[in-house]
């Protein structure tokens, strides 16, 4: 055997092997589709009810949609899933709520509490 076909064999003996010796990352974790459109769609709700009193300028429950969709569903059909279900939230509490009145203040903490109540079991289901 030549020195050339030692030192070839020597290389690919110690060498790693990249795709060989790699576990395949395991996928990214997310919850259940229910839960988080539930919780779009609790959004969507809150939503309604600050623009109905501030206007469309208020964006707060919109931008904690933003964030929840950068996480649980950057792209795809989970993404539009997820739009789908704010929107519902959103035209559901609008039809319910069209004019600014005192009661909004409270409609809104209720409306935030059960969001917290689903952002907690979701939460708890990447534990499990």
């Amino acid at each position: 055997m030549s020195l050339r076909t030692l030192t070839v064999a020597a290389c690919l003996m110690i060498a790693p092997l990249p795709a060989m010796a790699q576990e395949p990352e395991p996928p990214i974790a997310s919850a259940p589709i229910e839960m988080v459109a539930g919780l779009a769609e609790v959004l969507g709700r809150a939503h309604a009810v600050r623009t109905v009193c501030n206007g469309d300028t208020d964006s707060t429950w919109r931008n904690y949609m933003l964030n929840l969709m950068a996480i649980e569903a950057p792209s795809g059909s989970r993404r539009a899933a997820l739009t789908d279900a704010f929107n519902r939230g959103y035209r559901g509490q609008s039809r319910e709520t069209s004019a600014c009145n005192d009661q909004m203040p409270t409609i809104e903490a209720g409306i935030a509490r059960r969001g917290r109540e689903l952002a907690d079991s979701i939460a708890r289901s990447y534990l499990n």
